[in-house]
């Protein structure tokens, strides 16, 4: 019966080791699974630290590239920022639980899905830059075409505009009445009428000055007018505002000049003798000068001696 009891007892003996070694076994088990579990973790994290530093890296590369784009186009402006903020929210956010001494799986999970959005998210928004820079150059492209057109155009126009001033100027050339037989004479009239060339400037009653027009089918027929100018001895135009005097304006300069007497007469295209007669202020002894101006430009001179 001793013998009964001791075989039970080692039975039980044997019985409460293995279960021991069964709990040091699974103890074990489960500090080598907690164990490795912990050192993947941290590969992983160190992993994802690496990985976070190499975008970090892109991306402060990247902002220094997107900062030469700013200024250029308000839309890709706007992205920019737009993006940077997002990017920079996401970075902050993954840098707060890689700061963590001990990660969690799920924190650990969590900074994976918030590096792949970061990664998607830089290349979104290289797309669009992408996309924004292509067509900023199309557009660029374009306008430099248009402006190229542009600028033909204009020179074609000044071209044309050149063309139509040297056409004009020739017309306006070609109109010029080309005076004959231009004589300035100092006269006296008798008293049947009839006039009488003078030498001696104090029997001159007044200056005649006739010329021919001659023919000319580029001026359209009408009236016109010319303008007579007489330059006394002291080289002074005479003029006296009662008696139909003014100024002109020259063509060549754009001077204003002062003339005598307007002469206005029916024009035909065919020759017409015209004349022209003054009678103020013609007093002193010496040469008197004559000068027959047609739309600023002068187109007859004659002069006359008195003593």
């Amino acid at each position: 019966m001793e013998n009964n009891q001791g075989g039970g007892n080692k039975k039980v003996y044997v019985a409460i080791i293995a279960l021991l070694l069964l709990i040091n076994g699974v103890a074990l088990y489960l500090l080598y699974s907690e164990n490795k579990a912990k050192k993947d973790l941290g590969e992983q994290k160190i992993a994802l630290e690496n990985d976070f530093k190499t975008l970090t890296d892109t991306l402060d590369a990247k902002k220094m590239e997107l900062e030469s784009y700013k200024g250029k186009n308000a839309e890709l402006d706007s992205l920019i920022v737009g993006q940077q903020g997002e990017i920079d929210k996401q970075k902050k956010t993954i840098a707060s639980l890689f700061a963590k001494g001990k990660m969690t799986s799920n924190e650990l999970a969590k900074a994976k899905e918030m590096i792949a959005q970061f990664e998607t998210s830089i290349a979104e928004m290289k797309k669009q830059i992408d996309q924004l820079v292509q067509e900023k150059q199309v557009l660029t492209s374009q306008n430099q075409q248009l402006s190229t057109d542009l600028n033909s155009e204009k020179q074609t126009t000044s071209q044309l505009s050149e063309q139509n001033k040297g056409l004009s100027k020739k017309v306006e050339l070609g109109s010029l009445l080309q005076l004959k037989n231009i004589a300035v004479e100092a006269i006296s009239k008798k008293k049947n009428g009839k006039e009488v060339a003078e030498k001696r400037v104090k029997k001159t009653e007044s200056l005649r000055v006739s010329f021919e027009t001659g023919d000319n089918k580029v001026l359209e027929a009408g009236n016109i007018s010319l303008f007579v100018r007489i330059i006394n001895p002291k080289g002074e135009t005479i003029s006296v505002a009662d008696q139909g005097s003014g100024s002109l304006k020259l063509a060549d300069n754009g001077e204003n000049v002062q003339y005598t007497k307007k002469a206005d007469f029916d024009w035909s295209q065919t020759n017409k003798k015209v004349v022209v007669y003054w009678s103020q202020n013609v007093k002193d002894a010496g040469i008197y000068k004559v000068e027959v101006y047609q739309s600023g430009y002068i187109i007859g001179q004659g002069q006359v001696e008195l003593k």
